[in-house]
């Protein structure tokens, strides 16, 4: 029993679950006939799409994560090389050849005191470096989705083909 929005319903509901199934319609006319016969060949299937606007909310979010990920991969990635160079003492000899420089009045080696630099305390502030600059990505990313959807107002947004190849 089909139901259309215009007819009351009668039944009473049940607890019994039912099952409902639609039987495909035969097509009426030749053209419809045709057309359900012959099988559409497995090429690709193009659709155009206009993005219009951009969620400023939806951006933000998606631009403070990505950045925040973006930023503790590079952060991991310093951190790895610096404890290679600091293993294979690179660190001290440019800690020796710094001290060298910035203290070069005396004359000679014999004069010269190792700089130090400090890995746990560089990386701190390079941590709170980059938690800064992933926020102030994420208000540049959220900035240029307002402009864009600001000139899609005008012009009328981008055209995307999305297509998709059928096996």
């Amino acid at each position: 029993m089909t139901t259309t929005a215009e007819d009351p319903i009668t039944e009473q509901p049940t607890d019994e679950p039912t099952i409902d199934v639609e039987l495909p319609t035969t097509p009426t006319s030749r053209a419809a006939r045709a057309r359900a016969r012959t099988p559409k060949p497995p090429g690709n299937r193009r659709t155009r799409v206009t993005v219009r606007r951009f969620g400023l909310l939806s951006v933000f979010k998606f631009a403070l994560i990505f950045s925040v990920c973006m930023m503790v991969v590079v952060w991991l990635a310093l951190m790895l090389i610096f404890f290679a160079l600091q293993a294979a003492g690179v660190v001290d000899s440019f800690n020796n050849l710094l001290g060298c420089v910035i203290n070069a009045k005396t004359e000679g080696t014999k004069g010269c005191v190792a700089a130090s630099i400090d890995g746990v305390r560089l990386f701190t502030t390079l941590f709170g470096v980059g938690l800064v600059m992933a926020a102030a990505s994420a208000i540049l990313w959220t900035f240029i989705a307002l402009i864009y959807n600001l000139i899609a107002d005008i012009v009328g947004g981008v055209e995307v083909v999305l297509a998709e190849k059928r096996a």
